[in-house]
């Protein structure tokens, strides 16, 4: 019996993952998608692209648009193009970490996000962030610095990693290119003044859209909220919320403190040269999922293939399948909702102390190295 490489068994694995995105992307068709395409629509009525995504960075609609190009269905098209961008990402990222690494990425996006992988566009944005981290450990940092532009126009989280960049190259190079940090910053600026020349009224909406936003059902404020309260549950802006008497929007503002406090640390710890950068990036992104006010399901989506890059732990694997059960699974079945909250809040408890011990790993293999050296002196 022949046996097979194991690339690929990735692409077999692939294969299968894609079979059934595209059988739910027929049979279970959820409202992101059907916004994608009115955008995409409304973006072609003329005058052409004066009308843009009011929760999305403008140039999201370019995605939205790009389904219109296939002779299939808006929704079959879109599951196709996220399948594409998931073996771009499977093809680049097996060339510098290796076919393991592809298996790991489609175990979590497997377990945690199958059900709604290609019923959202956070895939792109994704493989943009990942080629970002792939670049910067190739030391190529002007494309690094691209492909992270590139996905913050599209979803903005891979802006978190600018500062990972600026400390890594610096202590490569003994210099902080501030110039590289300006440039991203305006590349942003020209985006949204692009979008300003052609519809003012939405030059910023994206950014207001989420500041405006309540607390979402997923997050850890909306967790500790449940845990702590009687929450009321209602929906707004596209997705269920959270409110309890003031009680979930001062846990929100801690969190977002705490956050930043801990954004500081991590820096520190990469400054200092305790983190690497694959370390600082998923430290950095683990911070922005577990503190901000808004923390939907597909944004582990973003996670997967740069915790792939590292031993994972069984926390972040249970927190991944928890994620399923609580989206898509705990909306379909009749009776089931009510316990959503407490599903997320279970995975939230598990994400963090699965980034507990990812740091307590990092610390210790730091401590024994400088140990080992202490001995050989």
């Amino acid at each position: 019996m022949r046996v097979l490489k194991k690339p690929a068994a990735v692409w077999i694995a692939f294969g299968m993952f894609s079979l059934v995105e595209l059988w739910l992307a027929v049979h279970f068709r959820e409202n992101d998608v059907g916004e994608y395409h009115r955008y995409a629509l409304l973006a072609l009525t003329p005058p052409w692209l004066h009308h843009w995504p009011k929760e999305y960075p403008a140039m999201s609609q370019f995605i939205f648009l790009l389904p219109l190009l296939l002779p299939f269905s808006y929704r079959f098209s879109f599951a196709v193009l996220t399948l594409v961008a998931l073996a771009v990402l499977l093809s680049e990222g097996m060339k510098h970490h290796g076919t393991q690494w592809g298996i790991k990425v489609l175990g979590y996006l497997s377990v945690g996000t199958i059900g709604l992988f290609s019923e959202r566009y956070d895939i792109f944005a994704a493989l943009f962030g990942f080629l970002a981290i792939d670049q910067a450990l190739q030391k190529h940092w002007s494309w690094a610095w691209t492909f992270s532009v590139i996905g913050f126009l599209l979803k903005l989280f891979p802006a978190v990693f600018w500062p990972v960049f600026l400390i890594a190259e610096w202590r490569e190079t003994h210099r902080i290119r501030w110039d590289r940090l300006v440039l991203s910053l305006l590349a942003g600026l020209v985006m949204v003044g692009f979008q300003a020349l052609l519809a003012s009224h939405q030059a910023f909406t994206s950014y207001r859209y989420l500041l405006n936003r309540p607390i979402e059902i997923g997050s850890l404020a909306a967790s500790l909220t449940a845990l702590l309260s009687h929450p009321h549950l209602f929906y707004a802006f596209g997705s269920v919320d959270v409110t309890a008497h003031g009680l979930a929007h001062f846990i929100g503002d801690s969190l977002t403190l705490i956050g930043i406090i801990s954004w500081l640390a991590v820096f520190w710890a990469q400054w200092r040269g305790s983190l690497d950068i694959i370390e600082a990036a998923i430290l950095t992104l683990g911070i922005l999922l577990l503190t901000t006010k808004v923390f939907s399901a597909q944004y582990l989506i973003w996670l997967a293939p740069i915790l792939a890059l590292k031993r994972g732990n069984l926390s972040f694997i249970l927190a991944y399948l928890l994620t399923s059960l609580g989206y898509p699974v705990g909306y379909a079945i009749r009776g089931m909702f009510p316990w959503v909250i407490y599903i997320f809040a279970a995975r939230n408890l598990l994400l963090t102390s699965g980034f507990v011990l990812f740091v307590w790993r990092q610390t210790r293999s730091v401590s024994s190295i400088v140990y080992k050296q202490g001995i050989s002196r």
